[in-house]
């Protein structure tokens, strides 16, 4: 094939203006151009000339890493067809130019200033590929009714809930009945919300914990309508509550595991001081990943100190800490206090959330009753997770069941008086799919929410559910919201995120094997929310991705053989000849590193948060654009051949609503469309 390589050098110097030289043609037109500097803001235009159908390489390079370049690819008409807006140092892009005239290349610096080398080679475009046809769809909507995992009741006996798993918020009346429901999925938008951890009452309005969007949205507790959002902006907000200050002003209280932090704000999102940040540990004044607050009448907070198993009461200025409680299922004891609540006598109630009871003490942590247990019968639990009370004097209790889908109100005595909600997911649905792995000819799914692998044959019968809700088992079979799964021979291990562990099952019998690799942390052998995984050979390669880095597991020892490190919230991995492929998610790009040493090989792309990757038999990469709601074909040297889907969320046989992993077996391609609750399959030229 006839190729035709025309390359434009353009070098700034920083702070040095300098005139422009004459764009002359030297041999093997090749045009090289000076310009002056430009400071944080200012942008450069380097035009080059395409005058027939071309693939359009373009790679961009500073002397300076602590300075942020973007370059953008435009046509004659002047559009932005392509670009690199990520952190990644250096820049590489690629595009199939059909348009011929007069391109551009626009420079810019977000950051400071710096020398840099821009390149655009052209050369003579890929084949025209073929699109992927669809073949069928596996599973659909599989939700429960409700993922309550935060609650409040207003003085009417109407009973709010941040519905969890299926990002909404939901009012209930007395009798167990709807009144109202909100929330899609998708962009962060105002009413919109992702992992919707807790919420508060006061005075008409609701307080929500927009968990994974890290704010709070207030709402209209008539209707559920939007409000308005706080301006501040949380870490992981777990818990939101109203109280009072030691004035009796009211406040909402928020809770930041991650941080360790309780804070109080105004009604109108205006942060008050002090602010408590306790540094991590067991000692009096320290937390660890503390779930929940709540004031009593004299402005007392009182913290659920979840992973030290106790109970932890501050003043209304955060001093003078008093705890009570230890590890244990007897009166008194925590297996991971969850939320707590005060009632008007300042009586302390307590989601003891894996002894599955509510416990109510003093103000001094002196024992007074319990209520509910652990099962599926009415008044029970299987993952309680928070307690609100009502008003009065002997107020009815509310506890919220996470796993068992469903809110149970007590009366203050403890006897079982109303359930809200209770069905369950459906079988062979789906509530947010992210994994998914082949195995002979059969096809297993990471059901996250519904906190599952499911089993299907390539007829789409449904096989079989493997593992459950859960992550203190002693049998490694419980799993806390898993992202995805990959084959080592004949066993399957599953990235059991939010547990920070990757665990071992036998896909015939579906029991776990007793094996687990792992532990939540940054240091070596450790995690931290791993999503994805891939198998090769014996070892797992394993998207590390709060802890930004790729890592090798040898299954054998338990161990990790190489670590990479220069990616930014990796979400999913793929290996082919030799060669590890990274959707690096945060820096829209991909990565190709060395299997066996972890070396970077080579950048490439430009993406819209990647979450899914895979190789197919002809060695071209396949990446599921997960914010443009698309697929992307690139050549095995990165160069962009075609799009599938579009960025607007569809959910037609040829559209998508956040696609996130892909398989591909000989032409087979089998794409997670996880917020349409399907797998999409596919034939691929």
């Amino acid at each position: 094939m006839k190729s035709r390589v025309r390359r434009l050098v353009a070098g700034l110097l920083a702070l040095l203006a300098l005139p422009a030289a004459s764009g002359s043609t030297a041999a093997a037109d090749v045009n090289t151009f000076t310009f002056p500097g430009t400071a944080v803001g200012a942008a450069e235009i380097h035009p080059f000339q395409v005058n027939s159908p071309s693939t359009i390489t373009i790679n961009l390079d500073w002397n300076d890493p602590a300075v942020k370049l973007t370059v953008l690819l435009k046509t004659p008409a002047g559009v932005t067809v392509a670009s690199n807006t990520s952190n990644a140092r250096p820049k590489k892009l690629t595009y199939q130019a059909v348009a011929t005239g007069k391109w551009k290349i626009n420079v810019k610096a977000v950051t400071g200033s710096a020398n840099y080398t821009a390149t655009v080679a052209l050369s003579d475009p890929a084949p025209t590929p073929t699109a992927p046809a669809y073949v069928r769809t596996i599973g659909g909507p599989g939700h429960a009714g409700m993922y309550p995992s935060g609650l409040d009741v207003d003085p009417s006996g109407i009973v709010y809930i941040a519905d969890t798993g299926n990002d909404q918020v939901a009012a209930y009346g007395p009798a167990g009945n709807q009144l109202w429901r909100v929330g899609t999925r998708g962009p962060r938008t105002d009413g919109s919300f992702s992992n919707p951890r807790d919420l508060a009452y006061l005075n008409g309005k609701l307080y929500v914990a927009d968990t994974e969007y890290n704010r709070v949205q207030v709402l209209n507790a008539s209707d559920g309508s939007f409000v308005t959002k706080w301006g501040y902006r949380f870490g992981s907000l777990i818990g939101v509550s109203a109280g009072v200050d030691a004035a009796g002003n009211a406040v909402i209280l928020t809770c930041e595991d991650d941080r360790n932090a309780v804070s109080k704000f105004t009604p109108a999102g205006a942060l008050i001081t002090p602010q408590l940040v306790a540094p991590k540990g067991k000692a009096l004044g320290q937390l660890n990943g503390p779930r929940d607050a709540a004031t009593d009448s004299a402005g007392r907070v009182y913290v659920a100190d979840y992973a030290n198993d106790r109970m932890v009461r501050f003043a209304a200025n955060f001093t003078a800490p008093f705890a009570w409680g230890v590890k244990g299922t007897g009166p008194g004891q925590f297996g991971r206090p969850y939320g707590v609540a005060i009632d008007a006598a300042n009586q302390v109630y307590v989601a003891d959330s894996n002894n599955q009871r509510i416990q109510v003490f003093t103000m001094t942590g002196g024992f007074v009753r319990q209520m509910g247990s652990e099962g599926v019968l009415n008044g029970q639990f299987t993952q309680h997770r928070r307690v609100a009370v009502g008003t009065g004097v002997t107020p009815d209790v509310y506890g919220a069941d996470l796993w068992g889908n469903h809110v149970t109100r007590f009366s203050n005595g403890g006897s079982f008086e109303q359930k809200y909600g209770g069905s369950g997911p459906s079988d062979n649905g789906f509530n947010e799919p992210t994994g998914l792995a082949l195995f002979g000819s059969d096809v297993f799914v990471a059901d996250s929410v519904n906190q599952r692998i499911q089993q299907f044959t390539t007829s789409d019968v449904h096989v079989k559910f493997i593992g459950h809700r859960g992550w203190e088992s002693t049998v490694l079979d419980g799993f806390n919201w898993p992202r995805d799964l990959g084959f080592t021979g004949s066993t399957f291990w599953v990235a059991d995120t939010k547990n920070n562990r990757l665990t071992e099952f036998n896909p015939t019998s579906g029991a776990p094997t007793g094996r687990k690799m792992g532990a939540v942390g940054t240091g070596a052998n450790q995690l931290h929310w791993p999503f994805g995984i891939a198998g090769t050979g014996a070892d797992l390669v394993v998207a590390d991705t709060f802890n930004n880095r790729i890592q090798r597991w040898n299954t054998a020892t338990g161990l990790t053989s190489w670590t990479y490190t220069a990616v930014t919230g990796p979400k999913d991995v793929a290996v082919a000849t030799g060669v590890v492929f990274v959707a690096d998610t945060n820096a829209n790009r991909v990565l190709k590193l060395n299997a066996g040493t972890g070396q970077l090989v080579d950048t490439f792309g430009s993406l819209h948060n990647p979450q899914g990757i895979a190789v197919d038999g002809s060695g071209n990469i396949w990446v599921a654009d997960t914010n443009w709601n698309r697929l992307v074909q690139y050549s095995p040297a990165g160069v962009f051949l075609q799009s599938f889907g579009g960025q607007a969320a569809g959910s037609g046989n040829d559209q998508f609503r956040l696609p996130t992993k892909i398989e591909i077996v000989g032409n087979t391609m089998y794409v997670a469309d996880t917020f349409n609750d399907r797998i999409q399959v596919y034939t691929i030229g």
